[in-house]
Parts: C-alpha cells; structure tokens; sequence
C-alpha cells in the first residue's frame, strides 16, 4: 500500500519558490561537481614501474637462437606482474576551485532545477515535537534531505533518527550534496538564510 506523505508547508508560501527561477547553465554545475569530486579525492594511487619491482632482471632467454622475440626482463609491462606505465603516481594534483560568483550560480542553478522538477519544498519544522515518530509524519518515508540553519538542536536530533532523511547545513550547502538528494526540504530558517546568500532578493 502506498503511503503519503504528509508535510506541513510553513508561514511562507510556497510561491515564495520562485525567487529560484534564475538562467541554469548545466555546464556550470556540472563543472562544479567535478571540482567538488576531484577535491575530496585523497590521490593516493600508486603503481609500481618497472625500475620499482621486485624482480631479477636478467634477461628472459638469450637474444637468439630461440626463434622467439627478443625480450629483457620479466618487470617489462608486457609481462603478468611487470610495471606499469603511465600509472598513477600518488602525487596529488593541485586543487580545484571555483570563485564565489561560480559557486553561488551554481547552487542557485540546481535549487532552480528542482523547483522546477517540484523536488524543492518548505516544510514547517515546529510540527516535529522533538520526536522521532513526529519528525516522520511531517517529513514522510520518502529519501530526502533536510536543509536547516540554526533549529532545535532537540528537533535535528529527532530527525537525525529517519534513515530515509539526511540533514544539510544551509551554511555549508553546496552543488554536489544538493545533487546526492532524490528531494530537498528548506526550514524556514535555511530558506531565509539561503536568499540572503545567494542574494535572491
């Protein structure tokens, strides 16, 4: 049996959704999740070359004679344990960013996407009574994640408790962690916080 699920708009209207109703430019955003990816990447990676195995390095078989092709030793690349070119070296590459104006159109430009896609929505958090069980009937069983600035540290720890809600700082919001969620909550805080640092009005 389906379920449905149940939340109770804030005092804010929800047309108060359509301030995220800016240019989206894909490339933009796209950009600025490799940026984020390539960043939390530890670029440990290494292989070994063929001067860094350990192996002897007399030469396969003599150089003629044999009729076959003419080899050295088994740390070749052409041989099953020998090194490997072109390898990842364990040196991190310098990081990637993204100046302020980017990142801000960025975030504006997937927050306008899901409005778009109505998978943006405002949710009345002073319905969750520092519970579990309320925390779930105002946020409902589907896999979201909740935006929030400055709430009840009461009513975060109750919905820290829902597998299927993940909790985002409006402080700290970016592309990448909007692009990980199915469906995106603001509390009234976090929507307020986001306008004024996105500069939407």
């Amino acid at each position: 049996m389906a379920t449905t699920k149940k939340s109770t708009p804030i005092t804010t209207a929800q047309s108060d959704l359509s301030v995220f109703s800016l240019e989206v430019k894909p490339s933009l955003i796209t950009q600025a999740i490799h940026v984020y990816q390539e960043n939390s990447h530890r670029g440990v990676s290494k292989t070994k070359t063929r001067g860094e195995i350990n192996a002897t390095k007399k030469k396969v078989y003599k150089q003629k004679g044999t009729g076959n092709a003419r080899h050295g030793a088994q740390s070749s690349p052409i041989y099953v344990g020998g090194g490997v070119p072109f390898g990842p070296t364990g040196l991190k590459s310098a990081p990637k960013s993204l100046n302020q104006k980017m990142k801000v159109r960025a975030l504006s430009g997937i927050l306008t996407i899901y409005q778009k896609e109505n998978r943006l929505s405002l949710v009345n958090t002073s319905e969750i009574k520092q519970s579990t069980k309320s925390a779930q009937k105002v946020l409902g069983k589907d896999q979201a994640s909740l935006v929030f600035f400055g709430e009840n540290p009461e009513v975060l720890k109750a919905v820290s408790n829902l597998e299927n809600i993940s909790l985002l700082s409006a402080r700290r919001l970016n592309v990448f962690s909007v692009a990980q969620s199915p469906k995106i909550y603001l509390t009234n805080s976090a929507y307020d916080h986001l306008i004024t640092r996105l500069k939407l009005k």
